[in-house]
């Protein structure tokens, strides 16, 4: 496995990560006593491998995803011994007082059992709200040890540029956004602020939510209605892009489309409801992909550059809502 930094000082991660969006979650019917099993047993194999990030959130499964990874961690001891789990969890954007962050950073560390290694705030927060108010939350978990580290997650150029500039006692380490081959918004504007500032670019949904793994059918809520997964699903020169340097490697499109991630200096954070996909995913940081490999790549998908936007908006239209009108829509779905 290769490891990486998180942010200028942070601690060392692999290149590639699990995101656990999937377990605990409705959109993804991850309640399934098989699902969570399987979910368990990734962490083990993940660790193995070397692989020692991983990622969840408050919302997802309204706290079940967070217990199933602290449960898996405990379950799963010391694997590996030179390999030391980094997890992080986010807070939801719809707490939008200082308070409210330490509250939730509270919660999230006791359904984890562990201090949170990388605290990330979801969501830009709506209009109203005082950014720095936030962000002096963050700090605050920190300092009572909730957290060792702190970021943000779907924050665009203008409002990472404004978040930078609240913190005060501790660095802003990364940004977690949407990033695939299907989804490139974030190289127009945002990655190159990224890489200035010195921020890990950490990209959830790399696979298109399956589809650049060869996956075409909507079997579960969360792809319902995605135009990301539909568009990267029917895009019959990128899949066949991915296919042929798959074949010529001996891998699969999901490590290509992996790799090529890992190659433009994010890291990738796939999820997974079966613990076969662990294996498959983490192979993507040893698959090396030529100068050829990822020239045809960024051709073959370079219309989504701008397709959804020149600029990087997942999730900003949130902040037309009031945060307790989000609070009481993802309260009354048992999470996301």
């Amino acid at each position: 496995m290769r490891y990486t930094r998180l942010g200028r000082r942070g601690p060392r991660i692999s290149v590639i990560g699990l995101g656990f969006w999937q377990a605990g979650s409705t959109l993804w019917r991850g309640r399934d006593p098989g699902v969570v099993e399987s979910v368990k047993r990734g962490v083990e194999i993940a660790l193995g491998l070397g692989v020692n990030f991983f990622d969840t959130a408050e919302i997802y499964g309204w706290g079940r995803s967070e217990r199933i990874l602290g449960e898996a961690l405990a379950r799963a001891g010391s694997v590996r011994g030179d390999v030391e789990p980094v997890v992080a969890s986010k807070v939801a954007g719809f707490r939008t007082t200082r308070h409210s962050v330490v509250k939730a950073a509270e919660a999230s560390k006791r359904r984890l059992g562990r201090t949170i290694d990388l605290l990330q705030y979801h969501w830009p927060p709506p209009y109203y709200a005082r950014l720095c108010s936030i962000i002096r939350g963050l700090e605050d978990a920190v300092d009572r040890g909730l957290a060792a580290y702190i970021g943000l997650s779907n924050f665009p150029r203008d409002l990472l540029a404004k978040a930078l500039e609240c913190t005060r006692r501790y660095e802003l380490v990364s940004n977690q956004v949407q990033y695939s081959l299907a989804y490139r918004s974030p190289e127009n504007h945002l990655k190159p602020y990224m890489e200035e500032k010195g921020l890990t670019l950490i990209a959830w949904s790399p696979l298109a939510k399956g589809a650049l793994a060869g996956k075409t059918v909507a079997d579960a809520p969360a792809l319902r209605g995605d135009k990301v997964f539909r568009d990267a699903a029917r895009d019959e020169e990128l899949q066949e892009a991915l296919r042929s340097i798959a074949e010529k490697h001996g891998a699969t499109r999901a490590q290509v489309a992996l790799a090529w991630l890992i190659a433009k200096n994010a890291v990738p954070i796939p999820g997974y409801r079966r613990a076969k996909r662990v294996e498959e995913n983490a192979g993507a940081a040893e698959l090396q992909l030529s100068r050829e490999d990822i020239e045809l790549l960024d051709r073959a998908s370079w219309k989504y550059r701008t397709r959804y936007g020149e600029c990087y908006s997942s999730l900003r239209s949130m902040r037309l809502i009031p945060g307790f009108l989000q609070y009481l829509a993802i309260r009354g779905l048992g999470g996301i």
